[in-house]
């Protein structure tokens, strides 16, 4: 039964079905699969998902749906995971900068994210430094992802990577940038650590960001 509902699970998350993949991860947890075995599909999912779209088998709606449907496994088993006492990979605060209300990246990013293990916590578009470094104060997380679309909003990047400093959290929480208007280049200018070009790159980059801090090669 675990076995069918988790291969449910990953079925459904590749073929970006956000119900069935909710009913399976229900159905797998019901069954008695262990919260980090759902997670683990999940992740597996994520990761076919990336393989595909870097293959060029898979393209951005495609990419949305999978999100999608991980994002409705991922709010089913985290509550089970918690329960557990399951260490997730990291921990990870993200945003859209303000003045900037594009969000299907940075929610696919999200989504890739969870499904890669880490707690995510998404703040939305438009949100005020003040709030990043307030939530970030508040849970610690490994890494504070920030994320403009256009031009003009890339001007919030340095101004977080200097509240990051100010707040005295540069030592322990990694600053990682992207979006449409944003390259690798800008990484030092906005006091940053790392660049992501996008949700596939983003998984990588963090898993390698909190491997860094934990001095795990």
């Amino acid at each position: 039964m675990n076995n069918e509902a988790l291969q449910s699970l990953f079925d459904a998350i590749v073929d970006g079905d956000d119900i069935d993949a909710q009913q399976a991860a229900e159905l797998a947890l019901a069954g008695g699969a262990a919260p980090d075995d759902v997670l683990d599909t999940v992740n597996a999912a994520s990761d076919e998902l990336g393989r595909l779209y870097e293959n060029g088998d898979c393209f951005l709606p495609e990419l949305f749906a999978g999100a999608e449907a991980m994002t409705a496994a991922v709010d089913i088993v985290i509550p089970e995971i918690e329960k557990a006492g399951v260490e997730p990979a990291g921990k990870i605060v993200i945003a859209s900068v303000e003045g900037d209300v594009h969000e299907i990246g940075k929610r696919i990013v999200g989504a890739m994210l969870s499904g890669a293990g880490f707690r995510v916590f998404d703040l939305g578009a438009d949100v005020p430094t003040s709030e990043i470094i307030g939530k970030a104060l508040e849970v610690r997380p490994d890494i504070v992802a920030a994320s403009a679309y256009i031009t003009t909003t890339t001007q919030r990047l340095p101004e977080i990577g200097e509240a990051l400093e100010e707040a005295g959290l540069r030592g322990d929480i990694s600053y990682l940038i992207g979006g449409a208007s944003v390259g690798e280049g800008m990484v030092p200018w906005a006091h940053a650590d790392a660049y992501a070009a996008n949700a596939v790159e983003a998984v990588r980059v963090a898993r390698e960001l909190v491997r860094a801090a934990k001095g795990v090669q």
